[in-house]
């Protein structure tokens, strides 16, 4: 018994040397100097003292390896404009192309194949301070006379913060700003045609949206009518439309039915009396597909006008029972009209749609069963129309 409880005592006294040596050996391993590391550059951030929080991140960037993160991209450039470090931040933004960005993509997702560190309060709390304190930022470029390029740019850099994932603001103000960044971005593209930083700008910072190319729609108008001519008659109906749309074109493919009253006496023949007279202010029906192309020249956030051609094809009938038939065949019509006209769309939002515009359309047609019965045809119809056409990024 007692010499079993010496070898005990014995092993203890032997182990406890060495379990003491692992854990200072824990203490000193990479990835627990990393989280120390960053938990003291927060504390000497949050004390506002910069030149310590300079030598902790160079100290951490010497831990990192093709194993390790020791700082995301986007925490040490935010270091980097606190500690005024700006030739090496401008040095490290110029790099930035495709190839590096989509590392940057699996950084913030942490799908790197790299060891992370634990989540703590470092980029929360760079962010805070930054929007809190941007006018420091802002009067340290100024004071930096940097050169035009790099000030244009990091002035930039500054808004674009404020709209990337871990600095968001109210999304009104993210709206505005990046509606300020855009402009400014363009301006620099324009300035600067070589810049260094033109990825960036071009890929990262701007962020402006246009229609895709191909869209489709679906259409239902009221419409009124009035013709001259042999086809003098007047009246009002309802249409449905499909659109095809390609960048400005706009391609109809439409059916209207109307109920129109006539404006003179039809004359007409049955079982050899060739006077009968079907009399003007009665009713008859058209029935009519169509195809319109028009090109809008004026596209606008609020409105748009597009000339347009088409072709219809018109079928005049007359109400009749089953006495009155035969009788009243000679009266039906159908005819070709050629068409121009203009489509004036006043945009409306409508949820589930791209776009949905109240349609105001104008269209002059011209027909004729010889040179001697050219009859003009004058519609105008209002309706709605509903687009779906989604947007893509420009570049």
């Amino acid at each position: 018994m007692k010499r079993s409880i010496f070898t005990l005592v014995l092993l203890f006294t032997t182990a406890f040397p060495a379990f003491a040596q692992v854990e200072e050996e824990i203490q000193q391993s990479k990835a627990e100097r990393i989280a120390k590391g960053r938990a003291y550059l927060l504390e000497k951030f949050l004390d506002r003292d910069y030149d310590k929080v300079r030598e902790i991140k160079d100290y951490l960037l010497t831990l990192e390896d093709d194993n390790y993160v020791a700082l995301e991209p986007l925490e040490l450039w935010v270091v980097e404009l606190w500690t005024k470090e700006y030739d090496a931040l401008v040095s490290s933004l110029r790099q930035v192309d495709s190839a590096f960005n989509a590392r940057y993509t699996r950084y913030r997702s942490r799908q790197q194949e790299k060891i992370f560190p634990p989540l703590d309060d470092l980029t929360p709390k760079l962010s805070l301070r930054t929007r809190e304190d941007e006018h420091l930022l802002r009067f340290g470029l100024q004071e930096a006379n940097l050169p035009p390029e790099d000030d244009a740019f990091l002035s930039m850099f500054m808004d674009w913060l404020f709209v990337e994932k871990h600095y968001l603001v109210m999304d009104t103000q993210n709206d505005a700003i990046q509606t300020k960044l855009n402009v400014a971005a363009t301006k620099f593209l324009t300035d600067y045609p070589n810049s260094d930083y033109e990825w960036f700008v071009r890929h990262l910072m701007r962020k402006q949206y246009s229609e895709k190319d191909w869209g489709f729609g679906v259409g239902v108008d009221f419409r009124s009518a009035l013709t001259t001519g042999t086809l003098a008659n007047r009246g009002l109906g309802v249409g449905i439309s499909f659109d095809v749309l390609y960048k400005r074109f706009d391609l109809t493919v439409g059916f209207g039915a109307m109920t129109l009253k006539t404006r003179e006496d039809q004359v007409y023949g049955f079982q050899g009396n060739d006077g009968l007279v079907y009399p003007k202010g009665s009713n008859c029906n058209w029935t009519s597909p169509y195809v319109n192309l028009a090109y809008y020249l004026f596209d606008g956030k609020r409105i748009a006008v597009g000339p347009m051609v088409g072709v219809g094809w018109f079928f005049e009938d007359y109400p009749y029972n089953d006495k009155k038939e035969e009788e009243y065949k000679e009266l039906n019509k159908n005819f070709l009209v050629c068409k121009v006209g203009v489509n004036f769309d006043f945009k409306v939002p409508y949820y589930g749609f791209d776009r949905s515009a109240i349609r105001v359309k104008y269209e002059f047609g011209l027909t004729g069963f010889g040179a001697e019965q050219l009859s003009t045809v004058h519609m105008l119809s209002v309706g709605i129309s509903f687009i779906g056409r989604g947007t893509k990024r420009v570049y």
